[in-house]
């Protein structure tokens, strides 16, 4: 359970968070939730028709929503926010889930009971909610510039003892198997990618690996494998279903490892993410005995045991709840030490937790505001607000995206409020930058906002917890009744060969086809998103899939639906790349002055110091079949110093010229490394 002054930084977290006040009115909601079934049930989906606060009996606040579970909009109901609750940033328009007890149509959220998902659809990462605890601006700007978070030398050793561990759970933890998981781990192709890209020396991090594996033993000594209960070490562990009065002392007994990276989305709460371990556990209190299926979560760093790291755990249970009956704990391990603590996940706790990534949600979902004055403009909405703690702001890695959005975008608002103790910090951020680079910023983040935001372009997975694979097959893009069939093969380290087949009649016609990225469900509800891949071979009588996970763990009665992960519009990459222009380096310094100021770009005189002599015939082998304006615009892009662009009608044969391009650099780039080969015949670093 967490502790009271963690709760109350939960709390304060919240504090100043909430949106405006809103007033009873009512919004056209068609438009903007077109595509969202609305249905009561474990998969309810609730619209919010109306808004009001009102103050009760008792002189306290509540929040009276009217909503409705039928797509007429004919049938209502009410539901009241008390306590915290009230502070939920909830609108006319919105769509939420409820969870709780409906008594005469009429919910009511407390902090005793019941919990509401504000936009259930959205599935948020518990690690970015547990992250928000401290700031939730931070976590905010983690979910918008995903691709900002550069792999560290931690992150990749992380990387490895976790597959390390994974590995042992599943076999043995005998000193010697460690030693040949660790060995097989770090060869691998991915790894070894990641080591060359970082600089790193594959010895170094081999050692650094092995002095962990100790401690990998010394825990499965501790907790799996004892002859009698008394063996296991004594923990502190009451469950809720326990009740009060009961002694929390037990002796906790892993008995084997259900799944490994088990990827879980969880529409009920408005969740997703992927548990290092499942395992079934068994808590030995006095005579009895009790049996859990629980998340164990692996942490690689110092063994804080901190809020961030239980509050995980306890967003984990939640997830569980959507394959298997509620864990009520979870595990987590310090592989450096070995060290084990259990999580319980009370209902305070998860009321906390779910209210924050109910405000995650709301930021997320509302990143763009127009003006109420005059004619409306659309603009970026601020972001939660800044903090002032340094040690916080000190070690967050998008502690530049945070100033530069203040100064770019925040600032420049009327109602912006920026702590008078982070100016300096703001400055010293974005100094580098003049105001043609902060308008820049500025204008392609909102258009790139906006983007991701249009109707047509928005990923959208609704449908698979929404609605059935048989209705969906009408649209082309789902095939559902599918069955496994033959051995699934393993093709290369997380990727496997499915075969499916139609339980009953033969294929329905589908817009599916070889290469369409899919995502693989189980018809029953609790198999969500079980897998992601891509389709291999289709015919009218089976589909070949390659998978990211093994599913022959699987009954193979299981039902089975294929959903064509539907394309979207993926800004990540490009709100990444407008993050890194931003920054303070003579490569960013460079692109701004091309791109933002415009400063033409540079062109050396001669091809001789291009292109050596002797290379005078390949070269011509190369460019044969080139016409004239073809090697003109070559010439221009060898002679380039900053950058070429190639303009032409379609069909004047731009494509061929790039090709030709590429061959040529790669000639040009093999015989420069020759040259320093024979310059500097001294060994290559390993």
């Amino acid at each position: 359970m967490l502790q009271l002054e963690e709760l109350e930084l939960l709390k304060k977290s919240l504090e100043g968070e909430a949106g405006p006040p809103v007033e009873l009115f009512q919004k056209k909601v068609e438009a903007s939730f077109s595509k969202t079934v609305l249905s009561r049930g474990m998969d309810n989906r609730y619209l919010v028709l109306a808004v009001n606060t009102v103050q009760n009996e008792e002189g306290n606040h509540e929040k009276h929503l009217i909503i409705t579970a039928s797509q007429s909009l004919e049938y209502k109901e009410l539901c009241i926010l008390r306590n915290d609750w009230c502070s939920l940033p909830v609108e006319p328009g919105d769509i939420i889930h409820l969870e709780g007890d409906c008594i005469s149509d009429t919910w009511i959220i407390d902090e005793d009971f019941g919990y509401l998902i504000l936009y259930p659809d959205i599935l948020i990462s518990g690690t970015s909610i547990a992250s928000s605890i401290r700031c939730m601006r931070r976590a905010v700007l983690s979910e918008t510039f995903r691709s900002c978070n550069p792999a560290t030398r931690q992150m990749l050793i992380g990387t490895v003892l976790h597959e390390v561990f994974q590995k042992a759970i599943s076999n043995s933890f005998a000193p010697e198997k460690l030693q040949e998981y660790a060995f097989q781990t770090i060869q691998e192709i991915k790894h070894l990618k990641e080591m060359y890209r970082l600089n790193l020396n594959q010895d170094e991090i081999k050692q650094e690996v092995e002095e962990y594996l100790p401690s990998f033993s010394k825990w499965a000594g501790d907790f799996m494998h004892k002859y009698i209960s008394t063996d296991f070490p004594q923990m502190q562990l009451s469950l809720p279903s326990d009740g009060s009065n009961n002694n929390s002392t037990c002796n906790i007994e892993v008995i084997n490892s259900l799944d490994i990276e088990e990827s879980i989305w969880s529409p009920r709460f408005g969740l997703k993410g992927k548990i290092d371990v499942t395992v079934g556990v068994k808590i030995h209190r006095g005579y009895k005995t009790k049996y859990k299926i629980m998340p164990l979560e692996l942490k690689t760093g110092k063994e804080l045991n901190s809020v961030e790291h239980r509050s995980q755990l306890v967003l984990y249970t939640l997830l569980s709840q959507e394959r298997r009956a509620d864990p009520e704990a979870g595990l987590l391990l310090y592989l450096k030490t070995g060290h084990m603590y259990p999580v319980p996940a009370k209902h305070l706790d998860k009321r906390e937790l779910l209210r924050l990534r109910n405000q995650m949600a709301f930021s997320l979902s509302n990143r763009i505001s127009k003006s109420s004055v005059g004619k409306e403009k659309t603009n970026l909405a601020p972001l939660p607000q800044i903090i002032e703690e340094e040690q916080t702001c000190k070690y967050c890695s998008h502690v530049g995206n945070c100033a530069l959005y203040s100064r770019a975008v925040e600032q420049q608002m009327d109602d912006s409020s920026v702590p008078i103790g982070m100016l300096p910090k703001i400055k010293e951020e974005t100094q580098h930058l003049k105001l043609s680079h902060l308008e820049y910023f500025s204008l392609w983040c909102l258009m790139l906002t906006l983007e991701s935001q249009s109707k047509d372009n928005k990923k959208n997975h609704q449908h698979i917890w929404l609605i059935p694979a048989s209705e969906m097959e009408e649209s082309g893009n789902c095939i559902g009744n599918l069955i496994r069939t033959e051995r699934v093969k393993a093709v290369c380290d997380g990727q496997y060969l499915h075969n499916f087949q139609r339980k009953n009649g033969a294929m329905p016609i589908t817009n599916l086809m070889a290469g369409d990225r899919v995502i693989l469900s189980g018809e029953e509800r609790t198999l969500f998103a079980l897998s992601r891949g891509y389709v291999k071979e289709i015919n009218m009588t089976s589909v070949t899939c390659l998978l990211d996970r093994n599913l022959s763990v699987l009954p193979e009665s299981t039902l089975f639906r294929l959903d064509q992960e539907e394309k979207n519009c993926d800004i990540d990459t490009p709100l990444g790349n407008l993050s890194k222009l931003m920054e303070n380096t003579r490569v960013s310094q460079k692109l701004r002055d091309l791109i933002i100021d415009f400063r033409e770009p540079q062109f050396i005189s001669y091809l001789s110091s291009v292109l050596p002599h002797d290379a005078k015939d390949t070269v011509a082998c190369i460019l044969k079949g080139l016409n004239k304006p073809q090697r003109q615009a070559m010439k221009k892009v060898l002679l380039s110093k900053d950058y070429t662009l190639i303009v032409g009608m379609p069909g004047t044969g731009k494509t061929t010229t790039i090709c030709t391009l590429v061959r040529l650099r790669r000639y040009i780039t093999s015989r420069n490394s020759q040259r320093r080969k024979f310059a500097d015949p001294s060994p290559l670093h390993p």
